[in-house]
């Protein structure tokens, strides 16, 4: 990277650093709050309806209750009851007409009642004003309940018949001595609860939905969410979760399948699940847009401070390149430059010693450019010859020694891992047997290719042995470290041998660790990369095998 580029990148960051920090800080204090709001808007109405729908079934509760009472006095009924609990033959047609009569009489004076049905101690139907009444199954210990507690409720429900939610209450019908003759049972249409779900005036915004233990949508603070959606079923998966943690904020589709934040609220007698809900756009929709707009600013913050480093850039960077290039006719043998320096500052310094330093050149070129040229040479071969390997370019043993010594240390002062990755071709000495130790060669050079290829320049990677490799993966967790051992494992499936002019089929076993606390030397790192090669190739070869437990990684809504 040039001086020109590292200026403007560092002007980049220097602005947008700062501002992309704020901003974030911002927005997501901003996300916080909004949540926070909108959990305690929709707590308030789902508390808010669950307040009005337990008055409500209190007072169907009384309403039944006054029912039983009423018609428990009637001469028709307790004839009925009590005939029905002697025997069911000498019950007569008429006075079981007459009861049916009697209650439809009685159900002519109800709004909100659909079906009143009279039972015996054993559930038996003995009169209802419907032909068909809705089907209600008592406990099989309703009898003892209802003397001990009185009404029983049952739990509402959607009824498809009616097309409405319904909520039965079961009242005993007493004799004169108090004896349970059997119970009534009040059917209640639900919808006269649809309006006091939710105040218009006071309630904040959202809607209201009323679920029964099966999932069905009974209610709904807005009808036009029953009227439009043809499935009553709500979605089973998000109500488990909405019902594992009550009165917390979830993000999940409608019913009319519309973005929604929503929480519920679950009561167990009787049992009905509440939902609050929201529309998601009408929460974040300004919050989206001021996020677009900040977006929008940093990237037109970003073109003009580049613009102005641009230039800032070109006034330091041109006089340099003046330099570069007189220098660089230096390097190719002609020291007959000579730099105008027009400039009274560092840059002007620097030209004045360039141009002293080629007086000085000039007068030296012979025994500088030989002493330079003979010692750059033995340099650079001692360099190759030290730290890399011959055959493959990798590092080499002794070299991987000191990477791995430097990378402990480096572990032990800030305790950022690395990990280990010990490759070994599987079954190499057959292929070498079989094709010659010059196809041998290609293979693992190739493979070292592969290998450099498949990892980032801060990490490293060393031949080891015959056929193995070992390389280090700086502040590198497992679940990356896997990643990278299985795409070096796919990239030399197929390895092209020029020498045979034909492609081989490459398998390789892989063991990986991550450094641990107690890797005190090389010794012991090596020893467990090792012993997890061991197992790779123990299991079956062609696979890896990673000794460190891999995390689980869990997903989170942002």
């Amino acid at each position: 990277m040039n001086i020109k580029s590292k200026i403007i990148v560092f002007s980049i960051l220097a602005t947008l650093i700062p501002a992309v920090g704020l901003g974030i800080l911002s927005f997501q204090q901003n996300e916080t709050m909004i949540n926070e709001n909108v959990t305690r808007e929709l707590r308030a109405l789902a508390n808010y309806a669950g307040r009005e729908s337990d008055l409500w079934i209190k007072e169907q509760i009384l309403i039944a209750r006054d029912l039983a009472t009423s018609i428990s006095t009637s001469k028709i009924l307790i004839e009925e009851l009590s005939l029905e609990n002697q025997s069911q033959e000498n019950i007569s047609v008429a006075q079981q007409g007459a009861l049916e009569l009697y209650l439809k009489s009685v159900h002519r004076r109800l709004e909100d009642v659909l079906e009143l049905t009279v039972v015996d101690v054993e559930g038996g139907i003995v009169a209802s004003n419907v032909a068909i009444p809705f089907s209600v199954t008592l406990s099989q210990d309703w009898p003892e309940d209802a003397s001990i507690q009185g009404d029983v409720v049952i739990s509402p429900e959607w009824n498809e018949n009616y097309a409405t939610a319904i909520l039965s209450v079961s009242v005993p019908i007493l004799s004169i001595d108090d004896y349970i003759l059997g119970a009534l049972i009040v059917t209640f249409d639900m919808r006269s609860i649809q309006l006091s779900l939710k105040d218009k005036v006071k309630s904040p915004p959202g809607e209201v939905l009323l679920l029964d233990k099966a999932g069905n949508i009974m209610l709904a603070s807005d009808a036009e969410i029953l009227n439009t959606n043809e499935s009553k079923l709500f979605d089973s998966g998000m109500m488990n979760r909405l019902q594992e943690k009550p009165g917390e904020y979830e993000i999940f589709l409608g019913p009319q399948q519309e973005k929604v934040v929503g929480l519920a609220y679950e009561s167990e007698k009787p049992s009905i699940t509440i939902i609050a809900l929201r529309n998601y756009q009408s929460v974040y929709s300004a919050w989206e847009q001021q996020r677009d707009l900040f977006a929008g600013l940093i990237g037109i913050m970003i073109l003009v401070v580049a613009a102005i480093a641009l230039r800032m850039s070109h006034a330091i960077v041109t006089p340099l390149q003046k330099l570069i290039s007189a220098t660089e006719k230096i390097v190719k043998g002609d020291l007959n430059v000579e730099l105008v320096n027009s400039q009274h500052d560092e840059i002007g310094q620097l030209t004045q010693r360039f141009n002293q330093m080629t007086d000085k050149l000039r007068q030296n070129q012979v025994e500088i450019n030989a002493a330079s040229d003979a010692m750059q040479k033995k340099n650079q071969l001692l360099e190759t010859l030290s730290v890399t390997d011959s055959l493959t370019g990798l590092y080499n043993r002794n070299k991987l020694n000191m990477i791995i010594s430097d990378q402990l240390a480096r572990y032990e002062r800030n305790k950022r891992p690395f990990a280990a990755l010990m490759i070994d071709v599987d079954y190499f000495k057959t292929l070498n047997d079989n094709l010659g130790h010059i196809a041998g060669d290609e293979v693992i050079a190739a493979i070292a290719k592969k290998i450099s290829q498949s990892i980032r320049n801060v990490d490293f990677a060393a031949r080891y042995g015959g056929d193995e490799f070992i390389i280090i993966l700086t502040e590198t967790s497992v679940n990356e470290a896997v990643k990278t051992a299985e795409r070096i494992r796919a990239q030399v499936a197929n390895v092209h041998c020029s020498s045979l002019n034909k492609t081989l089929k490459v398998t390789l076993s892989i063991g990986i660790i991550q450094s641990e606390p107690e890797d005190l030397s090389l010794t012991m790192l090596l020893s467990r990369v090792d012993s997890a090669l061991y197992q790779a190739k123990r299991s079956g070869r062609n696979q890896v095998h990673c000794s460190t437990p891999i995390p689980e990684v869990k997903q989170q809504h942002s």
